[in-house]
Protein backbone atom coordinates (compact mmCIF):
# COMPACT_ATOMS: atom_id res chain seq x y z
CA UNK A 1 0.00 0.00 0.00
CA UNK A 2 2.86 2.52 0.53
CA UNK A 3 4.61 2.11 -2.60
CA UNK A 4 0.61 2.51 -4.51
CA UNK A 5 0.63 6.02 -2.17
CA UNK A 6 4.13 7.01 -3.37
CA UNK A 7 3.55 6.37 -6.92
CA UNK A 8 -0.10 8.25 -6.95
CA UNK A 9 2.02 11.06 -5.05
CA UNK A 10 4.46 10.83 -8.01
CA UNK A 11 1.95 11.08 -10.44
CA UNK A 12 0.24 14.27 -8.88
CA UNK A 13 3.55 16.16 -8.95
CA UNK A 14 4.22 15.43 -12.28
CA UNK A 15 1.01 16.17 -13.24
CA UNK A 16 1.47 20.02 -11.45
CA UNK A 17 5.06 20.25 -13.87
CA UNK A 18 3.52 19.23 -16.26
CA UNK A 19 0.58 22.26 -15.86
CA UNK A 20 3.07 24.52 -14.91
CA UNK A 21 5.23 24.83 -17.71
CA UNK A 22 2.29 26.25 -19.83
CA UNK A 23 3.13 29.46 -17.59
CA UNK A 24 7.13 29.11 -18.10
CA UNK A 25 8.85 32.11 -19.02
CA UNK A 26 11.80 31.95 -20.69
CA UNK A 27 14.93 34.98 -20.02
CA UNK A 28 17.76 35.08 -22.91
CA UNK A 29 20.25 37.43 -23.69
CA UNK A 30 22.27 37.18 -27.00
CA UNK A 31 25.26 38.35 -27.80
CA UNK A 32 27.67 39.09 -31.13
CA UNK A 33 29.74 36.63 -31.08
CA UNK A 34 27.06 34.10 -31.15
CA UNK A 35 27.06 33.34 -27.63
CA UNK A 36 23.51 32.92 -26.05
CA UNK A 37 22.22 32.73 -22.39
CA UNK A 38 18.82 31.34 -21.32
CA UNK A 39 17.12 30.36 -18.04
CA UNK A 40 14.10 29.78 -17.05
CA UNK A 41 10.86 27.65 -15.00
CA UNK A 42 9.73 25.27 -16.70
CA UNK A 43 10.31 23.11 -19.56
CA UNK A 44 13.27 24.65 -22.04
CA UNK A 45 12.43 25.02 -25.42
CA UNK A 46 14.44 21.85 -27.88
CA UNK A 47 14.44 21.77 -31.22
CA UNK A 48 16.05 18.32 -31.16
CA UNK A 49 13.47 15.29 -31.39
CA UNK A 50 12.21 12.37 -29.35
CA UNK A 51 14.82 9.79 -28.85
CA UNK A 52 15.61 6.71 -26.81
CA UNK A 53 16.26 2.88 -26.90
CA UNK A 54 13.60 0.02 -26.07
CA UNK A 55 14.97 -3.30 -25.65
CA UNK A 56 15.85 -6.07 -23.54
CA UNK A 57 19.47 -7.32 -21.85
CA UNK A 58 20.88 -10.30 -19.61
CA UNK A 59 22.72 -9.33 -16.84
CA UNK A 60 25.19 -10.68 -14.65
CA UNK A 61 25.16 -8.98 -11.02
CA UNK A 62 25.73 -10.09 -7.55
CA UNK A 63 22.61 -12.14 -5.73
CA UNK A 64 22.05 -8.98 -3.45
CA UNK A 65 24.57 -6.28 -3.33
CA UNK A 66 27.46 -7.23 -1.48
CA UNK A 67 27.31 -10.94 -2.47
CA UNK A 68 29.76 -12.68 -3.53
CA UNK A 69 27.60 -15.10 -6.14
CA UNK A 70 26.58 -13.68 -9.34
CA UNK A 71 23.38 -14.42 -11.16
CA UNK A 72 22.30 -14.10 -14.56
CA UNK A 73 18.89 -12.03 -15.06
CA UNK A 74 16.91 -11.22 -17.91
CA UNK A 75 16.04 -7.00 -17.94
CA UNK A 76 14.17 -4.06 -20.08
CA UNK A 77 16.82 -1.71 -21.49
CA UNK A 78 14.74 1.88 -21.75
CA UNK A 79 16.45 4.86 -22.31
CA UNK A 80 14.15 7.64 -23.95
CA UNK A 81 14.43 11.47 -23.57
CA UNK A 82 13.49 14.50 -25.20
CA UNK A 83 16.85 16.41 -24.63
CA UNK A 84 15.96 19.15 -21.93
CA UNK A 85 12.73 18.18 -21.53
CA UNK A 86 12.59 14.53 -19.76
CA UNK A 87 13.82 11.15 -19.26
CA UNK A 88 13.01 7.83 -18.71
CA UNK A 89 16.03 5.50 -17.64
CA UNK A 90 15.73 1.82 -17.23
CA UNK A 91 17.93 -0.42 -15.08
CA UNK A 92 21.24 -0.15 -15.61
CA UNK A 93 24.72 -1.77 -14.08
CA UNK A 94 25.09 1.10 -12.09
CA UNK A 95 23.30 0.11 -9.41
CA UNK A 96 22.49 -3.48 -7.95
CA UNK A 97 18.85 -2.86 -7.46
CA UNK A 98 17.29 -2.53 -10.74
CA UNK A 99 16.75 0.98 -10.10
CA UNK A 100 14.66 3.10 -13.36
CA UNK A 101 13.98 6.80 -12.51
CA UNK A 102 12.04 9.50 -14.65
CA UNK A 103 12.55 13.46 -14.23
CA UNK A 104 10.85 16.09 -15.60
CA UNK A 105 12.57 19.54 -16.09
CA UNK A 106 11.24 22.36 -14.00
CA UNK A 107 14.21 24.60 -14.26
CA UNK A 108 16.73 24.87 -16.84
CA UNK A 109 19.91 27.08 -17.66
CA UNK A 110 21.80 26.93 -20.93
CA UNK A 111 24.48 27.83 -22.28
CA UNK A 112 25.77 28.17 -25.73
CA UNK A 113 28.53 28.99 -27.90
CA UNK A 114 27.99 28.58 -30.99
CA UNK A 115 28.91 26.21 -33.05
CA UNK A 116 31.49 24.71 -30.54
CA UNK A 117 29.99 23.67 -27.31
CA UNK A 118 26.74 23.78 -24.95
CA UNK A 119 26.72 23.71 -21.61
CA UNK A 120 23.30 22.95 -19.46
CA UNK A 121 22.11 22.51 -16.23
CA UNK A 122 18.89 20.84 -15.74
CA UNK A 123 16.83 21.01 -12.38
CA UNK A 124 13.58 18.67 -11.34
CA UNK A 125 11.41 16.36 -9.64
CA UNK A 126 12.13 12.84 -10.85
CA UNK A 127 10.61 9.12 -9.27
CA UNK A 128 13.12 6.41 -8.57
CA UNK A 129 11.96 3.12 -8.62
CA UNK A 130 13.56 0.18 -6.92
CA UNK A 131 12.98 -3.58 -6.95
CA UNK A 132 13.73 -4.35 -3.68
CA UNK A 133 15.49 -7.28 -2.29
CA UNK A 134 13.75 -11.18 -1.93
CA UNK A 135 15.13 -13.66 1.04
CA UNK A 136 15.79 -15.83 -1.27
CA UNK A 137 17.95 -14.34 -3.44
CA UNK A 138 20.58 -16.19 -1.77
CA UNK A 139 20.84 -18.51 1.10
CA UNK A 140 22.72 -15.76 3.32
CA UNK A 141 19.41 -13.98 3.20
CA UNK A 142 17.60 -16.20 4.91
CA UNK A 143 16.06 -14.42 8.01
CA UNK A 144 16.80 -11.02 7.50
CA UNK A 145 13.32 -10.52 5.60
CA UNK A 146 12.24 -9.18 2.38
CA UNK A 147 12.60 -5.56 1.15
CA UNK A 148 9.30 -4.85 -0.90
CA UNK A 149 9.76 -3.24 -3.94
CA UNK A 150 9.13 0.41 -3.69
CA UNK A 151 8.87 3.87 -5.40
CA UNK A 152 10.07 7.05 -4.14
CA UNK A 153 9.88 10.80 -5.37
CA UNK A 154 12.95 13.58 -5.03
CA UNK A 155 15.14 15.59 -7.02
CA UNK A 156 17.57 15.62 -9.71
CA UNK A 157 20.28 17.73 -11.21
CA UNK A 158 22.21 17.22 -14.50
CA UNK A 159 24.88 19.47 -16.03
CA UNK A 160 26.31 18.55 -19.67
CA UNK A 161 28.72 19.67 -21.67
CA UNK A 162 30.21 18.48 -25.08
CA UNK A 163 30.75 15.34 -24.17
CA UNK A 164 30.30 15.22 -20.39
CA UNK A 165 27.40 14.46 -18.14
CA UNK A 166 27.05 14.98 -14.65
CA UNK A 167 23.97 13.87 -11.95
CA UNK A 168 23.09 14.17 -9.08
CA UNK A 169 19.76 12.26 -7.82
CA UNK A 170 18.43 11.99 -4.20
CA UNK A 171 15.39 10.32 -3.33
CA UNK A 172 13.53 7.62 -0.79
CA UNK A 173 13.37 3.93 -0.69
CA UNK A 174 11.98 1.49 1.00
CA UNK A 175 14.30 -0.16 3.66
CA UNK A 176 12.00 -2.92 5.26
CA UNK A 177 10.64 -2.29 8.81
CA UNK A 178 8.10 -0.16 7.28
CA UNK A 179 11.09 2.97 6.77
CA UNK A 180 11.84 4.28 4.09
CA UNK A 181 15.87 5.54 3.85
CA UNK A 182 17.25 7.98 1.53
CA UNK A 183 19.97 7.14 -0.88
CA UNK A 184 21.77 9.95 -3.18
CA UNK A 185 23.49 8.80 -6.07
CA UNK A 186 26.36 11.07 -8.29
CA UNK A 187 27.88 9.69 -11.33
CA UNK A 188 29.88 11.19 -14.27
CA UNK A 189 30.26 10.28 -17.79
CA UNK A 190 32.13 11.31 -20.56
CA UNK A 191 31.02 9.51 -24.24
CA UNK A 192 33.21 9.56 -27.21
CA UNK A 193 32.04 8.56 -30.91
CA UNK A 194 34.67 5.80 -32.44
CA UNK A 195 32.73 5.84 -35.79
CA UNK A 196 28.96 6.24 -37.33
CA UNK A 197 28.24 2.96 -35.57
CA UNK A 198 30.43 2.72 -32.61
CA UNK A 199 30.31 5.07 -29.46
CA UNK A 200 31.98 4.11 -25.88
CA UNK A 201 31.45 5.70 -22.67
CA UNK A 202 33.63 5.66 -19.42
CA UNK A 203 31.81 6.83 -16.08
CA UNK A 204 32.26 7.07 -12.32
CA UNK A 205 29.51 6.88 -9.53
CA UNK A 206 29.32 6.74 -6.00
CA UNK A 207 26.53 6.79 -3.55
CA UNK A 208 25.33 8.09 0.02
CA UNK A 209 22.86 6.49 1.94
CA UNK A 210 21.27 7.52 5.41
CA UNK A 211 21.14 5.51 8.63
CA UNK A 212 17.42 3.46 7.89
CA UNK A 213 18.56 2.78 4.31
CA UNK A 214 22.38 1.47 5.64
CA UNK A 215 20.11 -0.30 8.27
CA UNK A 216 17.81 -2.05 6.03
CA UNK A 217 20.16 -3.53 3.87
CA UNK A 218 23.50 -3.67 5.57
CA UNK A 219 22.28 -4.07 9.16
CA UNK A 220 21.44 -7.52 11.03
CA UNK A 221 19.11 -6.96 14.23
CA UNK A 222 19.40 -8.52 16.98
CA UNK A 223 15.93 -10.66 16.18
CA UNK A 224 17.48 -11.00 13.00
CA UNK A 225 20.98 -12.14 14.49
CA UNK A 226 19.21 -14.75 16.61
CA UNK A 227 17.50 -16.27 13.71
CA UNK A 228 20.31 -16.65 11.68
CA UNK A 229 23.67 -16.35 13.39
CA UNK A 230 25.38 -13.14 11.76
CA UNK A 231 26.37 -10.84 14.12
CA UNK A 232 24.16 -7.97 15.47
CA UNK A 233 25.38 -4.69 13.10
CA UNK A 234 23.72 -1.33 13.24
CA UNK A 235 24.43 0.29 9.46
CA UNK A 236 25.02 3.92 10.08
CA UNK A 237 24.77 6.69 7.17
CA UNK A 238 27.90 7.29 5.00
CA UNK A 239 29.04 6.93 1.71
CA UNK A 240 27.90 3.45 0.45
CA UNK A 241 30.17 2.34 -2.70
CA UNK A 242 32.34 3.75 -5.65
CA UNK A 243 33.11 2.46 -9.30
CA UNK A 244 33.97 2.88 -12.60
CA UNK A 245 32.31 1.36 -15.73
CA UNK A 246 32.51 1.29 -19.52
CA UNK A 247 29.94 1.00 -22.05
CA UNK A 248 29.69 0.65 -25.66
CA UNK A 249 27.14 0.44 -28.36
CA UNK A 250 27.51 -0.49 -31.86
CA UNK A 251 24.76 0.00 -34.52
CA UNK A 252 23.53 -3.01 -36.84
CA UNK A 253 20.84 -0.99 -38.36
CA UNK A 254 18.70 2.18 -38.30
CA UNK A 255 16.77 1.02 -35.56
CA UNK A 256 18.82 -1.70 -34.10
CA UNK A 257 21.75 -1.78 -31.67
CA UNK A 258 23.49 -4.00 -29.34
CA UNK A 259 24.85 -2.66 -26.21
CA UNK A 260 27.66 -3.74 -23.65
CA UNK A 261 28.11 -2.90 -20.12
CA UNK A 262 31.01 -3.70 -17.46
CA UNK A 263 31.91 -2.01 -14.34
CA UNK A 264 33.43 -2.51 -11.02
CA UNK A 265 32.59 -1.26 -7.56
CA UNK A 266 33.74 -1.09 -4.35
CA UNK A 267 31.64 -1.17 -1.25
CA UNK A 268 32.69 1.59 1.20
CA UNK A 269 32.15 2.08 5.03
CA UNK A 270 29.47 0.27 7.31
CA UNK A 271 28.13 -1.25 3.69
CA UNK A 272 31.55 -3.04 3.53
CA UNK A 273 31.71 -4.35 7.26
CA UNK A 274 27.96 -5.31 7.14
CA UNK A 275 28.57 -9.30 8.60
CA UNK A 276 26.38 -10.10 5.10
CA UNK A 277 29.26 -8.75 3.13
CA UNK A 278 32.49 -8.77 4.88
CA UNK A 279 32.51 -12.25 6.65
CA UNK A 280 29.55 -14.09 3.91
CA UNK A 281 30.00 -12.21 0.76
CA UNK A 282 32.98 -9.50 -0.58
CA UNK A 283 32.72 -5.56 -1.31
CA UNK A 284 34.04 -5.70 -4.36
CA UNK A 285 31.41 -6.02 -6.69
CA UNK A 286 31.59 -6.74 -10.54
CA UNK A 287 28.48 -6.34 -12.65
CA UNK A 288 27.97 -6.58 -16.36
CA UNK A 289 25.45 -6.26 -19.10
CA UNK A 290 24.63 -7.35 -22.77
CA UNK A 291 21.51 -6.22 -24.34
CA UNK A 292 19.90 -5.53 -27.68
CA UNK A 293 17.39 -2.53 -28.24
CA UNK A 294 15.14 -0.63 -30.78
CA UNK A 295 16.24 2.75 -31.29
CA UNK A 296 14.07 5.81 -32.47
Amino acid sequence: MKSLSIIGMAASVLSCITMSSAFSQDASGDNPGGKTLSAGIGFPTSAEPLRGQVGVGISALPDYEGSNDNSAAAFPLIDIEQPGTFFVKGASINTNDGLTSAGITLLHITYSDEPNNTTQLLIGPFIRANSGRDKDDNEILNGLGDIDASAGVGAFMMLSSGSLRFNLAAAPQDAGDNNDGLLVTFDAAYTSSVSNQLTLSSGLSTSWADDDYMQGYFGVTNTQAASTGLAQFDGKAGFKDIGINFRATYTLSKHWVIDGQMGYWRLLNDAADSPIVDKEGSANQVRGLVGLSYQF
